[in-house]
């Protein structure tokens, strides 16, 4: 080795260089330990965060998705309900063509029937008639 030896005073005391060096990485360590500590700190805070916005986002995911269903719900009962109706007023318009039919057979019976008697009445004038040219014919 070159250079000075070290000259120990006490054997039983280490040199000051080494105590120096002993407490510089103690507080070395204590900083590690320090700065590991607050990493700990941020990465446990970063994760509440993170949990936190997680946590926020699915409890709007669950709300949109409850406000689509009921969108839906709500579009589907309209459906229903305007398709009811609809079937209803067709019901109504087919109830009422068929009173309109019913009445109009019953008019074109009454026609018929009414027909049927003036023919009837105007065979009995004709017959009559008749029987009473031939009883003028006869008398002639």
């Amino acid at each position: 080795m070159t250079g000075k030896p070290h000259r120990v005073d006490n054997m039983n005391e280490p040199p000051s260089d080494i105590i120096r060096l002993k407490e510089t990485i103690s507080e070395l360590n204590d900083q590690i330990e320090t700065l590991q500590y607050e990493k700990g700190q941020a990465v446990q805070n970063a994760v509440a965060t993170a949990m936190s916005e997680i946590a926020q986002l699915r409890e709007t995911i669950v709300a949109q998705r409850e406000d689509q269903e009921r969108i839906v719900y709500e579009k589907d009962r309209y459906f229903q309900e305007a398709i009811a109706l609809r079937n209803s007023e067709n019901n109504q318009l087919k109830a009422i063509a068929q009173e309109i039919r019913d009445e109009m057979e019953r008019k074109a019976m009454e026609y018929e029937r009414r027909m049927e008697e003036e023919r009837s009445a105007f065979r009995g004038e004709l017959k009559q008639l008749q029987d009473t040219l031939q009883v003028l014919r006869d008398r002639l």
